[in-house]
């Protein structure tokens, strides 16, 4: 290779590179699109939505003991100010319901991609790791 080469290809050269790009991204593109693929983002989201629901959780909690140890001192502080508080612990307990509900979705989410994507012998084991409240119990089903 020589200066020739170069002065001669330049348009060839400089396309490999939009070219490799280009097959980069059709390339992650496709492999997103598997089986495993649309597992890994679908458990992504539910991993994300677990998160949120651990947060709002806490703060549930947080805003509930604040209300108790306000209603505790009930004689000592400003109605407003209890009433500020019970209000912040019921838009938490939302949240947390909100939360709890946008879980149930994902995994419900994660659940019909094992079912679509997957072969039978494999939905059991994908089911009991990645969802393990779905593992059944064994007993029969009774009222």
């Amino acid at each position: 290779m020589n200066a020739d080469f170069f002065s001669g290809n330049w348009a060839l050269i400089v396309a490999v590179f939009p070219a490799l790009a280009a097959l980069i991204l059709v390339t992650r593109y496709l492999l997103g699109r598997t089986a495993s693929g649309q597992l890994r983002d679908t458990l992504k989201a539910y991993r994300q939505a677990q998160k949120e629901l651990d947060k709002s959780r806490k703060l549930a909690g947080k805003t509930g003991k604040r209300v108790e140890s306000l209603t505790a001192k009930a004689g000592k502080v400003r109605p407003s100010i209890l009433q500020a508080a019970r209000e912040a612990a019921e838009d938490a307990k939302a949240l947390e319901k909100i939360a709890s509900d946008k879980v149930q979705v994902t995994a419900n989410h994660v659940r019909r991609v094992i079912h679509e994507e997957f072969p039978p012998n494999k939905q059991q084991r994908l089911r009991k790791k990645y969802l393990p409240q779905d593992v059944a119990d064994g007993r029969p089903y009774t009222f």
